[in-house]
């Protein structure tokens, strides 16, 4: 019955809407770090897997993924929900590996807490303690300052958990897609942007600890066939890297690429 039809199947400016990019980009983006890096073992654990990034990341990009499927079908405040889990992903990655950087030494090459947490004996702590540690870390407090956690991320926060607990009757109206919602393009305004600021906040901590994780193939791919690598080589960036750094970062908060371009010593 047309009564009951979804409303935003045919509706050629929600369907055409940058979110729907977007989340394509990152997906493809997250997708390619699972499958093609980082290769480097985690320091401070010794069983469980061979690299936590890599693992957070494909689960990620399911998250993005299953964004993009409930949007389609017009299911928005689902979306929401989802958008929290996708900064509770980032916010838990961010943290084991500042945990790690500051526990970890030849005397102690076991990080037991983040071990447990692998081995699955272990819960990490809420999201604000976790974000406590992320900001207090000494080697990136410039970084820190560049990001508005306490007004932006904290608005972020408290739109993507409002929706996830129902805290207005509007969230509830937000998920039926029968019938006509004057606030849909707005909604989708807000995801976008939303989405893409943490993804910054994720891309520029993921490197910034670990700037050796977006380094090409190409200096590896030489030493595995015997072969002297090209001179600088170990400072290329992997094109997957470079497209959305390029994209987003560049694009969107030049004053964080230029930070990322100073400091991490890679070809930018």
């Amino acid at each position: 019955m047309e009564l009951f039809d979804n409303k935003v199947l045919k509706d050629k400016e929600y369907q055409s809407h940058k979110v729907f990019p977007l989340l394509d980009s990152l997906i493809e983006f997250y997708n390619a770090v699972y499958m093609m890096g980082p290769n480097f073992i985690t320091n401070g654990i010794m069983s469980g897997l061979l690299n936590i990034d890599n693992v957070v990341c494909g689960s990620l990009a399911g998250t993005l993924d299953s964004i993009r499927i409930v949007l389609k079908e017009g299911r928005i405040n689902d979306a929401y929900a989802l958008l929290r889990k996708y900064h509770d992903g980032i916010i838990a990655v961010i943290y084991v590996n500042v945990y790690i950087a500051e526990n970890y030494s030849l005397n102690n090459i076991v990080v037991e807490k983040i071990q447990d947490w692998v081995n699955n004996k272990q819960k990490l702590p809420s999201t604000e303690k976790m974000m406590k540690v992320i900001r207090k870390h000494k080697p990136l407090e410039d970084l820190e300052k560049l990001f508005d956690f306490d007004g932006l991320y904290h608005r972020i926060r408290r739109l993507t958990n409002g929706n996830t607990h129902y805290n207005k009757l509007y969230f509830m109206w937000l998920n039926n897609n029968m019938i006509y919602n004057p606030n849909r393009i707005k909604e989708l305004n807000n995801i976008y942007s939303c989405t893409l600021h943490l993804f910054i906040f994720h891309f520029s901590y993921m490197y910034s600890l670990n700037p050796h994780y977006m380094m090409s193939s190409d200096y590896i791919d030489a030493l595995d066939l015997n072969q002297q690598p090209e001179e600088g080589s170990q400072y290329w960036v992997a094109p997957y890297v470079k497209e959305v750094f390029e994209k987003y970062i560049v694009a969107k908060q030049p004053v964080i690429a230029e930070y990322l371009r100073i400091h991490l010593g890679m070809e930018l």
